[in-house]
């Protein structure tokens, strides 16, 4: 049960981390994520190993070169994701980038580690449940992308930048849930170098997340800042108020990478199928976190009752399907 209280909190601190965005007041979305980036996936993490996990240069060197080799490519590839996922909503708007790289996140990221550990069987009724709330869960995404789509009333893509877009959020969905793989395969990665005498979970699994988040940290703050000398907006960052945004950036950090160690500890404590099972629920809680914060912070107000309605009817689906999932994982 506290396991799953951890996915609880890592799914609202995840969806919350975005929120100091909606304050900052000088610096725009380059500015932000690289900075993001840094202190998210490559200043926090190894401040944390070096804190708490002795002898980490020994494990360093312990581990095969080949194995590290995997887990920075595991990382390149959620940076990938990652900036995908950006220009897809850019290209087909909230709603459809929205519901199919999220769609293909939660059902890929849930699917992929239990063929990984063989641990699926379709006569298993516990994979019943799982599968069905696999399949509500996707439902619940399309069903708030088109409520955000309807607030939004934005116009659709022309037939040139819909292919464009398709395409990009496609390939951008499949690479989605390389954050989860990335995360079990770290966790993996170091246990025979670890021991069985370490237990469920060891706080030297840090070691391997923060080489894996550093990699992603390295691809997504190097094209922002190539994005911004192109635009020559660096200057940005001596603006007056800066310091405030940064501030606001600091917290946003904390929050991201808090909620992806309490995500990645929590779910491997849920035993062989952990990383199948969490991911999905650990999605839908962000999903169902964000839309309470722009209720919150009013990015509903004026939107027609039926589309607000549509959202939470959504969101309720979430919140079934999540049930279903857990049922397939007792």
């Amino acid at each position: 049960m506290l396991n799953w209280i951890g996915v609880l909190i890592a799914g609202i601190l995840n969806g919350s981390f975005a929120v100091p965005l909606k304050t900052a007041r000088v610096w725009k979305f380059h500015q932000i994520w690289m900075v993001h980036s840094l202190l998210a996936m490559a200043v926090w993490p190894w401040a944390l190993v070096v804190i708490l996990v002795p002898h980490w240069r020994g494990i360093i060197s312990a581990v095969p070169l080949r194995g590290w080799l995997g887990l920075i490519g595991w990382g390149i590839l959620f940076a990938v994701g990652s900036l995908l996922y950006g220009a897809a909503v850019d290209l087909l708007g909230i709603a459809l980038g929205f519901a199919i790289q999220l769609g293909l996140s939660i059902v890929l990221g849930a699917i992929i580690p239990l063929i990984w550990t063989r641990a699926i069987s379709l006569a298993d009724q516990r994979d019943a449940f799982f599968l069905g709330g696999l399949a509500v869960m996707v439902v619940g995404v399309i069903v708030c992308a088109q409520s955000g789509r309807a607030k939004g009333e934005g116009a659709g893509p022309s037939d040139a930048r819909f292919r464009k877009g398709l395409v990009i959020a496609l390939v951008g969905g499949i690479l989605a849930p390389t954050l989860n793989f990335g995360i079990q395969y770290g966790t993996y990665l170091l246990k025979p170098v670890l021991g069985p005498g370490t237990g469920g979970f060891s706080v030297q699994t840090y070691l391997a997340w923060a080489v894996f988040l550093s990699a992603a940290a390295l691809v997504q703050a190097g094209f922002c800042l190539y994005r911004m000398i192109h635009r020559r907006t660096l200057g940005v960052y001596r603006q007056p108020g800066s310091a405030l945004d940064a501030v606001q950036v600091v917290v946003m950090s904390m929050l991201w990478i808090s909620s992806i160690f309490i995500y990645g500890r929590s779910s491997s404590m849920l035993g062989r199928i952990g990383y199948s099972i969490g991911w999905p629920v650990f999605i839908a809680l962000i999903i169902l976190t964000s839309n309470a914060w722009g209720l919150v912070l009013g990015e509903w107000r004026g939107a027609p009752r039926a589309v607000v309605r549509k959202m939470l009817v959504g969101s309720a689906v979430l919140a079934a399907a999540a049930f279903l999932i857990g049922q397939g994982g007792r």
